[in-house]
């Protein structure tokens, strides 16, 4: 484990302020990271910054770490954010605010909450930023921020070359999603939504309004409220999926026929006939866990820096 450097001593709001910091995440993040360590302590900010390692480092990181944490600013996208809030996941969810520095190849929630990647803005944030409570998810024992996939959803992020991703970003999930629609409508997955049971070939849950950037997926959505939302599919016409997946970029796709939205605490989900095939659960952007699928809402919000 490399060591965290420090820079300062804070005379501000924001007394220790712990940067993890994904080194390979998106374009130009180094560059916006340091400025943003640097504003922070012209400032007279205590700051450390931590890099990882690899994919899970964070968690690891964080689990272990017994400093004192007063704000922790994430520095990647949304997948790094995903491992952060698992690495504190043991800690009082009041005792800690998070931040955001969006450097990533997707930061939906950053994008959902108005935060840029100009560093001196994105320090005022985290030494005056207001707090806004979040309520995070759990899935067979892990958090997640945004949203989780079952189905189509999942089979694309499970099937996204990865190497393709560092060179082209968004538009390898753009051709994994085209690879993945004529598989759409083969599974029927059982829902059990706070206890009232439900069919659906593909299902999309969302603590969020966004998805994949500015894209309103859902409008009833709301990251200050202790429940998601469940937009189930249905359907085995791919052709009829591509008309619904359609309304996204008009905001409508919630209200589009074969659409079921439901507000929800708790979800089971189950794949119907299963066999013994892997049935993959994605979460903010990555492959996360396997069917059958347990979530709960968290009873306490995390609180978010936001301008």
């Amino acid at each position: 484990m490399p060591p965290v450097r420090r820079w300062g001593v804070c005379r501000v709001a924001a007394t220790q302020v712990l940067i993890v910091f994904n080194p390979v995440s998106g374009s130009g993040n180094r560059r916006i990271v340091e400025a943003v360590q640097q504003a922070l302590s012209n400032r007279g900010c205590d700051v450390s910054l931590y890099p990882t390692q690899s994919a899970g480092d964070a968690t690891h990181y964080l689990s272990a770490y017994t400093g004192p944490l007063d704000v922790v600013a994430v520095a990647g996208g949304d997948g790094t954010v995903n491992e952060v809030v698992n690495g504190l996941r043991q800690r009082d969810n009041q005792s800690y605010r998070l931040a955001l520095i969006p450097t990533g190849t997707t930061n939906v929630l950053a994008a959902e909450l108005g935060i840029g990647k100009a560093p001196d803005k994105i320090a005022d944030i985290i030494i005056n930023g207001r707090e806004k409570p979040i309520y995070l998810g759990d899935i067979n024992g892990r958090r997640f921020v945004l949203m989780a996939g079952v189905g189509y959803d999942a089979w694309v992020v499970d099937n996204v070359d990865l190497a393709l991703k560092k060179k082209v970003g968004k538009l390898a999930y753009v051709l994994s999603m085209l690879k993945q629609l004529r598989h759409f409508g083969k599974k029927t997955y059982q829902l059990t939504v706070d206890g009232e049971r439900y069919q659906a070939n593909s299902v999309v849950i969302t603590n969020g309004r966004y998805y994949a950037g500015s894209f309103v997926l859902s409008r009833q959505a709301d990251l200050s409220k202790a429940t998601t939302q469940v937009l189930m599919i249905s359907g085995r016409n791919p052709l009829k999926f591509l008309g619904i997946l359609l309304g996204l970029p008009l905001g409508i796709m919630e209200k589009m026929p074969g659409m079921k939205s439901v507000a929800a605490r708790h979800v089971q989900i189950e794949l119907l006939n299963a066999g013994t095939e892997r049935e993959p659960v994605q979460a903010d952007g990555d492959s996360l866990a396997e069917l059958p699928l347990h979530l709960q809402m968290e009873d306490s919000p995390v609180r978010l820096l936001i301008p």
